[in-house]
């Protein structure tokens, strides 16, 4: 029989979208694949015990923070990062990207018979990795301060209700960016650099040419309003109305970035808590990740 390793996060997603074991462990009988199932927050230790590059095939089935966690294991471990993923998460932005079916029976059929898609992937710093962004400043903390419960009952709306509540409470951050071909320098609520379609649910907020795997990111760096009124033309271009032409939002394409800023500054990476740092170094690994698609 070949060898299949279910890489699993039981408490991810709402019920109807979360993949049943027992479903899962079926299904691959009858393809002929014996299954062992490692929960996502013991890959360390299964890494003692098991030999991930005698597996046939690598499944990953969670959100996107469970994805993250997976492929940047694998590239931490030099090992082969191709994999199958069904999304099973709150918002699953990058499986939106992708264009993953959110029909279960869709999605498990697609691990087995889909074809492998080259993709980029973002390095941050020397040791962490992003799949779809790295970003700080307004609501890029609610994605990983908002429990997992109120996110699975509310999906992307607790990220809106949350991040609300910190509008009248606006922190700019001063930064300077250094990309491949300018330096920009100014006062910054929130910044985005980014390999996707969908970003905390919002679909669409970058243009439709957007690729992920031209090696290129989309960065975006929104400039501190001074009125309300500023606010609200920059959150509708948020929302996709001509993100590129609004005057207080800096839109560029990059391979690289550096980033310094005068105080550290809590990043979030795919969703999940990225630390805190006054320099980062972001860089475009181009097609990096081999997934299913």
């Amino acid at each position: 029989m070949k060898k299949l390793l279910l890489i699993y996060n039981p408490v991810s997603g709402m019920t109807k979208t979360r993949l049943s074991l027992q479903k899962a462990v079926e299904y691959y009988d009858s393809k002929s694949y014996l299954v062992t199932v490692c929960l996502v927050n013991r890959l360390e230790d299964c890494s003692e015990n098991i030999d991930f590059k005698s597996y046939d095939l690598i499944v990953c089935s969670g959100g996107d923070g469970t994805l993250n966690i997976t492929v940047s294991f694998l590239i931490r471990k030099n090992l082969p990062a191709r994999i199958a993923y069904i999304p099973s998460g709150s918002t699953n932005d990058f499986a939106y990207s992708l264009g993953l079916s959110g029909d279960v029976d869709a999605l498990l059929q697609n691990t087995v018979e889909g074809e492998p898609r080259q993709l980029d992937v973002g390095r941050f710093n020397t040791s962490r990795y992003f799949l779809y962004v790295a970003a700080f400043g307004i609501f890029t903390k609610v994605s990983y301060t908002t429990s997992q419960k109120a996110k699975n009952l509310l999906g992307h709306a607790a990220y809106i209700l949350e991040g609300i509540k910190s509008m009248a409470d606006l922190k700019s951050y001063h930064i300077t960016a250094e990309l491949d071909e300018e330096t920009i320098e100014d006062d910054f609520i929130l910044g985005m650099v980014t390999n996707s379609l969908s970003i905390g649910g919002f679909k669409n907020i970058l243009p439709s040419d957007t690729a992920l795997d031209d090696g290129m990111f989309e960065m975006v760096l929104v400039k501190m309003p001074k009125s309300l009124v500023t606010l609200n033309e920059i959150i509708l271009s948020l929302l996709g109305e001509k993100l590129e032409e609004n005057q207080h939002i800096y839109y560029r394409k990059t391979s690289k970035v550096i980033m310094r800023s005068e105080e550290k500054i809590s990043w979030a990476l795919d969703g999940e808590f990225g630390g805190e740092e006054d320099t980062v170094r972001i860089e475009n690994r181009r097609r990096l990740l081999s997934i299913v698609c």
